[in-house]
Formats: C-alpha cells, structure tokens, sequence
C-alpha cells in the first residue's frame, strides 16, 4: 500500500485539488506525517492543481460564460451588478473563493464572464493557491501526528487503515455530491 501511495498519491493530489481538493491535500498532509509522501511535494501539487483548476474554470467562464448569459434574461439582467462587484471586492473574492466549498467552480465560471484582466485574476490566484496549499497542508500534517499517537505500529494496520479512510473519502464525496446534484435539481430543475 506504502508504494501505491508514493506512486500515485502525488497524481492524486494534482486531480483532487484541480477539483475542489480540500480533503485530498488533508490526506496528503497525514500520509506525509506518516513517512508515505514528502509534505512539500504535497503542498507544491496541491498549489500546481489549484491554479491549474482556477484557470481552467476562469477561461472556461471567458470563452463559454457570455453564451450561456446571452441565453438566460435572469442572468442577463444582474451582469452588471456582478462587474460593479467585482470591481470593488474582485480580490477579495478570488482569494475567498479557495475556502469556500463546493461552490469555487461556478464563481470562477462567473468571474470568467465578468470584465475581469486575466493578469489580476491570475496574480490573485496564485497568492490564493500559495496560502490555502500550505495552510491545508499543515493541518493535514500535524492531524497526521494525531493519528500517529493513537496507531502505534501503523505498519501492521496500514492494510486495513489506508483502505478504509480511502473508502470514507470516497464515500462522503459521493454524498455530498448527491446531495448538491438534489439542491441543484430541486432549485433549477432538470
């Protein structure tokens, strides 16, 4: 399992947090703790999926937004309200965006459509990505501490403990995604 974390946990990292990632990079904290993964390379993947995950939901936003907002009166209509917000609070909210969950992919699609310059949103997104990898890394590494204390010989368990934690990650993703994909449907429709 050991090599399968150093092999892969990496990749891993890179994808999660291209996606919201706040869990993979908790994980990637303890396994770093736990002597499976280097803390700075964690924190280094976690910074390179983040900004790459920014941009791509922010051009995404520039080159698709103006379609679906042309398509949709109610959007439409509060476009300008949301550049004159931007405008005034833009920084603010590129960098609160990171650690706000579960919701950081729309707001780049809209800061995307806005009349935002793509060398603010990328400056700020890069001071963003910087401070939230390394903040979440270290929660996840000193958490880690946590669990060393209580598994003493985690060699013996890691057959068991790694699988599990693994299979809770992925459990409490698919609920929550049901759970927005329920809101989604409820508040939009189909």
């Amino acid at each position: 399992m050991e090599a399968y974390i150093a092999k892969y946990g990496y990749i891993g990292i890179f994808v999660g947090t291209f996606l919201e990632g706040e869990t993979t990079v908790l994980l990637g904290g303890i396994f770093s703790r736990l002597g499976y993964m280097n803390i700075l390379m964690v924190m280094f993947y976690a910074f390179a999926g983040t900004l790459a995950g920014d941009c791509t939901f922010f051009s995404i936003g520039r080159c698709f937004g103006k379609t679906i907002i042309e398509r949709f009166e109610f959007i439409r209509k509060r476009v300008p309200l949301a550049n004159k917000i931007i405008k005034h609070y833009g920084n603010f909210i590129i960098f609160a965006i990171r650690f706000l969950v579960g919701i950081r992919a729309i707001i780049l699609i809209l800061l995307g459509c806005t009349n935002m310059k793509v060398g603010r949103f990328f400056m700020y997104s890069i001071l963003n990505s910087i401070c939230w990898s390394i903040l979440v890394g270290i929660v996840g590494y000193l958490f880690g501490r946590v669990v060393f204390v209580f598994v003493d010989d985690i060699k013996r368990y890691e057959t068991v403990i790694v699988p599990v934690v693994l299979g809770l990650v992925v459990l409490l993703i698919l609920v929550y995604r049901h759970i927005m994909n329920k809101k989604e449907k409820e508040t939009y429709g189909d």
